[in-house]
């Protein structure tokens, strides 16, 4: 039973040495002019908020942490990361037409409403992304704001 288990333990051992050779691209591209924060007027308090719970999901900086770099873990982050780029990349912002823009504004509002983004996934990990009541307020008036600017602009 004890050569047993050091066997497995050999084998469980090698076998996670050998994933680690095995970690997905990094998500950590330079802030082009096409991100909403080069295109928009976001307000500092907005900034932040979205520096601490939807940029590094929704857009191509993400911050990696020390343990993003051990898989699995390496695999899950990435896989989070591409799911919320496919959803919504703010670093191609003004690749966006107006009317995805103003539907995105109205999607984030609703998301962070009911409580559906930051995902629990990453609020267990960044504790400084799990929003308040006046944080979210804060993003749906800034997002209600923005898309009504959009809205003018088009109508002029």
């Amino acid at each position: 039973m004890n050569k047993l288990f050091k066997i497995i333990t050999i084998i469980l051992l090698a076998a996670f040495i050998t994933i680690q050779f095995f970690q997905p691209e990094k998500n950590n591209k330079e802030i082009s002019e096409n991100h909403i924060l080069k295109k928009e007027q976001v307000p500092e308090n907005i900034k932040l908020i979205l520096k601490n719970a939807c940029l590094d999901c929704h857009s191509n900086q993400t911050n990696y942490l020390w343990y993003h770099n051990i898989a699995p873990v390496s695999w899950m982050v990435n896989k989070h990361v591409v799911a919320g780029k496919d959803e919504l990349n703010l670093s191609d912002w003004a690749k966006l037409d107006i009317f995805d823009k103003i539907s995105a504004l109205e999607d984030i509002c609703q998301e962070v409403e009911h409580k559906k983004m930051p995902i629990k996934e990453y609020i267990l990990m960044h504790k400084e992304a799990k929003l308040t009541d006046e944080q979210v307020a804060e993003i749906c008036k800034w997002t209600e704001k923005l898309g009504l600017e959009l809205l003018a602009s088009i109508q002029n």
